[in-house]
């Protein structure tokens, strides 16, 4: 029975040392192959004691730098969740389009508890954010309205500059702006930092 009881403790060991080894690595793995699946690069690391939090989105620290990615605009609902649980959190994102928006730098940030503190530039046509902003932000009318601005909008098309500098918090895991606010070619940026937070977070 002794030397049962020693397998067993040593199976157990050797179980846990297994997993603190190489959860966190195909976690990461997994997180990659999400913000990468139409292109790009990306490097993530995710530390948590025991490994087996990062299971339940918990964890020490959760840290993305990436590049050239191409992702969805599309609102999510408690895409926050997978960020909460960590106490330190830096997601840096560089040559990237979220949507219609050319990012040149994302920068989403935490250290311990508070706000999420998001700057990011970019640029993005008129048009693009004029149908960007009635269809994500769900104006009522939206394509009648859209169908109207068109004429006037084609006039004055051209690049926008986007310059971000926010906090943002978690409301229920939801993207939530708390300070910042600001307007881009007559838009509420904030709004449009909650989207493109959203598309970004939800790939993690």
């Amino acid at each position: 029975m002794y030397r049962w009881g020693i397998v067993v403790a040593a199976v157990f060991v050797f179980a846990l040392v297994a997993t603190q080894v190489l959860l966190p690595s195909l976690a990461a793995r997994a997180v990659e192959e999400r913000l990468t699946e139409r292109g790009g690069s990306a490097d993530v690391t995710l530390g948590a004691i025991p490994a087996l939090r990062l299971l339940f989105s918990d964890g020490e620290r959760f840290e993305v730098e990436a590049s050239e990615l191409e992702l969805d605009v599309d609102e999510q609902v408690r895409v926050f969740e997978r960020l909460d649980g960590f106490a330190l959190v830096d997601v840096s994102i560089a040559d990237s389009h979220a949507g219609p928006i050319a990012l040149s730098d994302f920068e989403l940030s935490r250290d311990g508890v508070g706000p999420y503190n998001l700057t990011a530039s970019g640029e993005a046509t008129v048009s693009e954010l004029a149908t960007f902003g009635l269809e994500q932000l769900e104006v009522p009318g939206a394509s009648l309205l859209d169908l109207l601005l068109d004429p006037f909008v084609e006039t004055v098309d051209g690049p926008v500059p986007i310059e971000l500098d926010m906090e943002l918090t978690s409301e229920d895991g939801r993207v939530r702006v708390v300070s910042g606010e600001s307007e881009i070619a007559g838009f509420a940026a904030g709004p449009l930092a909650e989207l493109i937070t959203s598309a970004i977070v939800v790939q993690l």
